[in-house]
């Protein structure tokens, strides 16, 4: 993580959540906002990675770590994926 950090300037902690909060708050702004990676841009997942950010601070204060576009990309997918092998499968 170090390397990466130093070769990239990118804090690894930026690209995951660390924590349920971070987890939690993404979840009740994707039921809000109704995120759907296929429908987003770039330059969307940009402006909500800002808007996640600002509420994560407010929630948790100065302290957290800003994340990166990638990491709330990477959760919607997951998520996105899970709930396509539930319904595919009729298990839910």
């Amino acid at each position: 993580q170090h390397l990466f950090s130093i070769s990239t300037g990118i804090d690894p902690c930026s690209l995951t959540f660390q924590n349920s909060h971070e987890f939690y708050l993404f979840m009740e702004m994707q039921a809000e906002f109704k995120w759907l990676s296929y429908q987003m841009t770039l330059k969307h997942w940009v402006l909500v990675t800002e808007e996640y950010d600002c509420c994560l601070i407010k929630k948790k204060g100065q302290s957290v770590i800003q994340k990166n576009p990638q990491a709330l990309l990477h959760v919607l997918d997951d998520i996105e994926l899970k709930l396509m092998s539930k319904i595919t499968k009729n298990n839910y």
